[in-house]
């Protein structure tokens, strides 16, 4: 049975970042996902890495989403920029090429209430193609498919757990986001897992995932970083 959205207030608050760059041609689908669930965030902060079309005409026809003028440059610092503004207890993230499913927020939220030792939970996500846009070669056998969803869309986080792990790293063109999953692993932050799908994960030309020879480059400094740190860790 259909329910009207409910606004979340409290100790539970909820804020949402999107960080975007001339994505005119899907930011409007993945706010509507954002905000039509059966639970609203409390906040939703666009912010806008210099975009040269509609999109910040577009993200600002939505009702309670603000939107900034990104000060930085890159994902990372978008989303950094973003976490900075909110005040809610809990943050999400949503690419503007991605979509969260109906219950998304509610699955991940629910998870939070019901254990307060967890700090942050992730969903599965499915791997989607965009329309009018190709899928490059290096997402074609995802399509379709569950995962993990290791990733900014599909996590729920408490506020205070981002302020202690940090944000994201600046340095890194793609692999911040597997930086900062390794970090909140160091900071023996309590990560769980759920099966619920919550995010439609949206691949096109132009997704960063698509680099992969950067992305390779990065993610093995990340692991090397993360292996130093476990060798200081057993040895103290």
């Amino acid at each position: 049975m259909y329910s009207e959205p409910t606004t979340m207030t409290g100790s539970s608050s909820v804020g949402v970042v999107v960080a975007v760059r001339n994505g005119a041609a899907f930011i409007g689908s993945a706010l509507s996902s954002v905000l039509s669930g059966g639970i609203v965030p409390n906040e939703v902060v666009v912010v806008d890495g210099g975009s040269t079309d509609n999109t910040v005409a577009i993200a600002s026809g939505f009702d309670g989403v603000r939107v900034l003028a990104q000060r930085s440059s890159g994902l990372a610092g978008g989303r950094n920029e973003g976490v900075a503004a909110l005040r809610s207890d809990l943050v999400a993230f949503c690419d503007a090429d991605d979509c969260w499913t109906p219950t998304s927020l509610a699955d991940r939220l629910n998870h939070l209430r019901a254990d307060p030792g967890c700090a942050a939970v992730v969903g599965a996500m499915v791997t989607v193609a965009l329309d009018g846009e190709s899928v490059p070669a290096v997402h074609a056998d995802r399509l379709g498919r569950s995962t993990v969803g290791l990733t900014p869309g599909a996590l729920l986080v408490r506020a205070d757990v981002v302020a202690d792990v940090g944000g994201f790293d600046t340095g890194l063109h793609i692999a911040a986001d597997s930086d900062w999953f390794a970090r909140l692993g160091r900071s023996r932050r309590r990560l769980d897992r759920i099966d619920d799908v919550v995010l439609h994960k949206g691949v096109r030309p132009a997704s960063l995932s698509g680099e992969v020879v950067t992305y390779r480059r990065e993610l093995l400094s990340v692991t090397r970083d993360h292996l130093r740190h476990r060798r200081c860790m057993m040895s103290s």
